[in-house]
């Protein structure tokens, strides 16, 4: 497949002063309650990942345990 052509939006140029800096194109600044929020989400999600892990686990194993003990009981 031949990749489209994308036309290039005219953008207004301007001239940074020396009371401002110039700004990244690229400047994607988040919001800090935005960040926070994120990070007690994220962190929360592997807690709860982590508990759960643990938990089937431990059950499995005294499943295992159980049924091992009972064959040779």
């Amino acid at each position: 497949m031949r990749p489209e052509r994308v036309q290039p939006i005219p953008v207004p140029f301007r001239v940074s002063g020396p009371d401002r800096a110039p700004q990244a194109a690229n400047d994607n600044g988040a919001e800090i309650h935005e960040s926070i929020a994120s990070l007690i989400v994220g962190r929360s999600l592997i807690v709860g990942t982590i508990v759960a892990v643990l938990a089937l686990t431990l059950g499995w194993v005294a499943w295992l345990g159980r049924t091992i003990w009972r064959l040779f009981a």
